[in-house]
């Protein structure tokens, strides 16, 4: 059942006035809620408690609304917005958002997400024609339009089947400028714009005016967004109110200030701690749990598995120099590094993956995670990046702990037996 229009008629078409709602809507609202966030939970993999707050925050929803009827879908969805963007484009208005950007956005949103793919890679002979069809397409020159997929490492995603985009699992940039989009997309039908951030209140700022005020507030104050959204960006400040202007206001100014100030010093101090860091940690045994012939045996993947054209990841002589010294940080990096041999068939995920898998299995303290991945940027270049400094060294942690969706390794054949 199309899950979009399940909870439009269940939930939203239908108000029935007076006491009877109050008897009927406990169940029918835990329910829903249940369904609408177990599909959330599903798709974008939210913390339980990120899941608690947001169904609770529906309830009080709900109620405060008394179920009133919504013409149109208010969650920032990508198959409508995508459809929108090409009315916009076929109309020939100038002023909406061109057509291969909002393309590359609805990409990385839906990749960000984890959304899985509608079309992988043949798994025989019979599927390789229809996998063909669609990887000719995905060639093509782009042309004004957005087209209804994409390809991303080898297999084809979805842009036409209905997608929620939530904040908490977008980049901040392209969760702003698909939020102008909805708002364009409501303008052009009509439809109240302070209903809309009321429901975008609690769908994706749990429930908290200060929260989406302050969105707001950043939103209106650049001039590239003004300039898109017109008259709707008074509408915008007319929620926030006076009086939450002048306190964003002010807030802003102090923050701006404080920043022109401490950026410089604080970006030359960080720096230099993230070096000492690094520093301290050189020609030391990094702790484990496992026992050395544990860890190698666990690696021995890395020239085991085939990659890319039937070769493995790393050479075996390779991942032998990676230990010979054991589990123990090298004074510097060798020169020139291993590169790993990858492919979107055979993806790098699977070894960052595999190093992280093992620092939150094998590691003795919460805080060892730089040292682990400080042994191996030692050796393998494409870990080396994250090395360079505190931000790059934050972003390994980003999905590195889920099962890659393309994985074809048996990793019980390689972890120890605990």
């Amino acid at each position: 059942m199309n899950d979009k229009l399940f909870y439009r008629k269940d939930l939203f078409y239908y108000f029935i006035p007076g006491l009877e709602i109050f008897f009927n809507l406990t169940a029918t609202i835990y329910g829903k809620v249940k369904i609408l966030y177990n599909i959330s939970l599903t798709k974008f993999d939210m913390t339980a408690n990120n899941a608690v707050k947001k169904s609770r925050n529906f309830i009080k929803f709900y109620i405060m609304t008394h179920m009133q009827a919504l013409p149109i879908d208010l969650h920032i969805e990508i198959s409508s917005l995508r459809n929108f963007i090409n009315d916009q484009i076929i109309s020939g208005n100038p002023n909406f958002f061109d057509g291969k950007d909002f393309y590359e956005i609805l990409k990385r949103v839906v990749i960000d997400s984890e959304a899985k793919p509608f079309l992988t890679f043949p798994k025989d002979e019979s599927e390789q024609n229809y996998y063909n069809k669609y990887l000719h397409q995905s060639k093509e020159e782009f042309y004004n339009l957005i087209p209804d997929f994409f390809e991303f490492d080898g297999e084809f995603y979805d842009l036409d089947r209905i997608q929620c985009i939530y904040k908490d699992f977008s980049r901040e940039d392209d969760f702003e400028k698909l939020f102008n989009a909805k708002l364009l997309e409501l303008q052009s039908i009509n439809y109240p714009i302070d209903k809309f951030l009321f429901f975008q209140q609690f769908d994706n700022f749990y429930g908290q005016k200060d929260s989406i005020d302050s969105f707001l507030y950043q939103l209106t104050e650049k001039d590239g967004n003004c300039q898109l959204l017109q008259e709707i960006c008074q509408i915008l400040r007319d929620w926030i109110g006076t009086q939450g202007l002048e306190l964003l206001k002010q807030s802003s100014i102090e923050i701006q200030v404080k920043d022109e100030d401490d950026s410089f010093i604080e970006t030359v101090d960080s720096h230099e701690i993230w070096v000492k860091e690094i520093e301290s940690l050189k020609e030391k045994r990094v702790k484990s749990k496992w026992s050395l012939d544990q860890i190698k045996n666990y690696f021995s993947f890395l020239y085991k598995e085939k990659s890319e054209n039937g070769e493995p990841y790393l050479k075996k002589e390779q991942v032998d120099k990676i230990f010979e010294n054991g589990f123990c940080i090298p004074e510097k990096a060798i020169d020139p590094l291993f590169k790993l041999n990858f492919s979107p068939k055979y993806p790098i995920k699977n070894v960052k993956y595999a190093i992280y898998y093992f620092y939150d299995k094998a590691n003795t303290k919460s805080h060892d995670k730089l040292a682990y991945l400080l042994f191996f940027g030692s050796f393998i270049e494409e870990f080396n990046k994250y090395l360079i400094s505190k931000d790059a060294y934050k972003s390994f942690s980003n999905n590195s702990n889920k099962t890659p969706a393309r994985n074809k390794i048996a990793w019980d054949l390689y972890r120890p037996i605990l």
